[in-house]
């Protein structure tokens, strides 16, 4: 069983919340989301259950806190409660019970210029499925309800005009005296959304994070255009420091979509990954592969007004590993959702070795086969 997370910009942030005195237009609005789901899991290894269950409550309070001639402050403070239950927590991916904050900040605001303190959310780019630029990244993308955990920080905005901005963060990282700081811009380039990113990444504590045990120094860029079809393109260059040579690492996607009028509009997504490193560089593939190449695919469209049906699928092009992932969202009312999805997992060189994407093991991966049924309500 695991509480909250001890860390001291969430909590400061939650405390001037609660503690800021009478002030001038303060308002506050309560919402939240409660999601219970369960599945099945088809030919679960021996001696783990067969339903994988989890129940969330979410609450959050935000609003304005302080209102001057020139200056605001604005604040968010949600937290969420998991119940969870199955053979995801009995192979310890889940915890049975798990309290956090989700969002705990403070932001001073005079319209071009901001700052922002506390758990918060840091994601930019343009890749839908792959994140080369997602370095604060925590998403399931093949969950029903995908979306990245905050991460503790401070971080300012400067607004240019509506299409440009230069942006800076500090990220502490809970190991000695580091701190994760990273710069980056966006403007529009011949009509395409374009931007540029610079970090460096000290060794940190962060081990829910990507490379949060290497020293790096991180280069990227995005844009996202459209011109018939939707296209898009997403990089980063990694330099590892302290290391011999300091060796680099290469990864990229490539993106494009269309909806096609077929029916109510159907909306066709494909993105290509690349990724490749030099010898020197920290290997992490459990196969040791320093080259990666995997394909997705995503399809949706609507039926009615109440009915959309979606298809997620990803393929790795080295081990052969895959995941496919239908779903069907009904929404019965404007605040409440049903889904009915599911997972197939396999490997499409027919053989029974570990994938990236896929793995048949004793022990509860998370990668099996499954179906079920998610209901999901906002207030």
């Amino acid at each position: 069983m695991r509480w909250a997370r001890k860390s001291g910009l969430p909590i400061l942030a939650s405390l001037l919340v609660l503690s800021a005195p009478p002030a001038r237009a303060f308002d506050g609005d309560l919402e939240g989301r409660a999601i219970g789901e369960s599945f099945y899991v088809f030919d679960s290894p021996p001696d783990f259950q067969n339903f994988d269950s989890e129940l969330e409550l979410r609450l959050g309070v935000l609003g304005n806190a302080w209102q001057g001639e020139e200056w605001r402050v604005d604040y968010e403070l949600s937290g969420d409660l998991k119940l969870a239950d199955g053979p995801s927590v009995q192979s310890g991916l889940k915890d049975d019970v798990d309290a956090d904050f989700f969002r705990a900040w403070l932001r001073l605001d005079n319209g071009p210029f901001k700052i922002r303190g506390g758990r918060q959310k840091i994601l930019f780019g343009s890749g839908a499925i792959f994140r080369p630029l997602g370095f604060f990244d925590t998403r399931d993308v093949t969950g029903v309800v995908p979306q990245t955990r905050g991460v503790d920080s401070v971080r300012s905005t400067y607004f240019f005009d509506e299409t440009t901005l230069l942006e800076g963060w500090l990220v502490p990282a809970k190991e000695g005296s580091g701190v994760i700081a990273g710069l980056r811009g966006e403007t529009l380039v011949l009509g395409a959304e374009a931007g540029w990113v610079a970090q460096y990444h000290p060794r940190t504590s962060l081990d829910d994070l990507p490379d949060f045990s290497e020293e790096l120094l991180q280069l990227g860029y995005h844009f996202k255009g459209e011109s018939h079809v939707g296209f898009w393109n997403e990089s980063r260059l990694d330099i590892e420091a302290g290391v011999e040579g300091s060796p680099l690492r290469f990864a990229s996607v490539l993106g494009v979509d269309y909806t096609f009028d077929v029916g109510e509009g159907l909306h066709v997504l494909a993105e290509y990954f690349f990724s490749t490193q030099e010898p020197g560089f920290t290997l992490k593939d459990f196969q040791g592969d320093r080259t990666l190449h995997q394909f997705a695919l995503g399809l949706d469209q609507p039926v009615g007004i109440a009915i959309v049906w979606r298809l997620f699928a990803i393929v790795d092009f080295r081990d052969g590993s895959f995941q496919v992932r239908p779903q069907i969202e009904y929404a019965v009312t404007d605040l409440l959702y049903a889904y009915l999805s599911g997972g197939i997992g396999g490997n499409l060189n027919g053989n029974d070795e570990p994938g990236r994407l896929y793995q048949e093991t004793p022990v509860f991966n998370g990668t099996e086969s499954n179906i079920g049924v998610t209901l999901v309500a906002y207030f």
